[in-house]
């Protein structure tokens, strides 16, 4: 075979990698983009890096609290070596959907974007061939399918927080809640003071054995900055613990933050 073949046959291979490549990102971009997919690590300061079976490839996050959260899909990108997802921090949070019927009005997840860019790398092993195996390894980084749903919402733990820790809900038999001894009111925005805004946040949170909250959940956003004052001010809550069976226990419950201007 001449080189002047050889060159031209890899030419032509080189040509079907890239039409493939192009079609498999085509096809990524109209299944994901537009949807929320929710992060399985916290998110990092600046581009998140991770290999193809779903480990950091950043430096280890040294934040006494580290930040979860999903990602709104903007954008997918693919060639031989990287799998790229850019789009914006974004997570669910709980609103009351109105009725003219007490009883009858009920809670729905609505979907909040906020304007902090985040885009992962996955530093692939070998080139996808085909939308299974890019879905495969999309599903280490980020929660699939329902599960998304799930997890997209906006939450700080502490870094030494145990995920699989049992926390008792404070109503649960055997449960008391934590009593607060220490609760600082958060600031105001200057947005929200601005605009004179005012509302209740709502977190979900666990106050540990002794007493330290572990971890906050956003369950019910007002935006205008006043989730992050919520949230960071609440970090510093402290209780006397709450127990079970009278032995001291992390405990779940909700918080409610009244934000008024006097």
């Amino acid at each position: 075979m001449s080189c002047r073949t050889c060159f031209l046959l890899l030419s032509f291979c080189l040509a079907q990698i890239t039409v493939r490549a192009d079609s498999l990102k085509d096809a990524l971009n109209h299944k994901y983009k537009k949807q929320v997919l929710a992060l399985r690590a916290p998110v990092a300061h600046g581009d998140m890096k991770f290999d193809s079976d779903g480990h950091s490839l950043n430096p280890p996050l040294k934040d006494r609290w580290l930040l979860y959260s999903g990602i709104y899909i903007e954008k997918l990108s693919l060639s031989q070596d990287t799998l790229g997802v850019e789009g914006a921090l974004a997570f669910f949070s709980q609103t009351t959907k109105k009725s003219k019927h007490p009883e009858k009005q009920e809670s729905k997840p609505v979907l909040v974007k906020l304007n902090k860019p985040v885009r992962v790398e996955i530093k692939l092993a070998q080139p996808l061939q085909s939308l299974d195996q890019a879905e495969a390894v999309l599903d280490r980084v980020f929660f699939p399918g329902t599960e998304a749903t799930e997890h997209a919402y906006l939450e700080l733990r502490r870094s030494d927080f145990t995920a699989n820790e049992h926390a008792y809900r404070f109503d649960e038999g055997g449960a008391k809640a934590p009593r607060a001894i220490f609760t600082p009111e958060p600031e105001y925005s200057e947005e929200a003071r601005r605009e004179r805004f005012q509302g209740i946040v709502v977190l979900n949170v666990v106050v540990d054995k002794a007493g330290n909250i572990s971890r906050i959940k956003l369950v019910r956003s007002l935006g205008h900055g006043l989730d992050q004052k919520a949230m960071e001010k609440v970090a510093s809550w402290r209780f006397d613990p709450g127990t079970h069976n009278g032995e001291p226990a992390a405990v779940e419950m909700n918080i409610e933050v009244d934000f008024r201007l006097h």
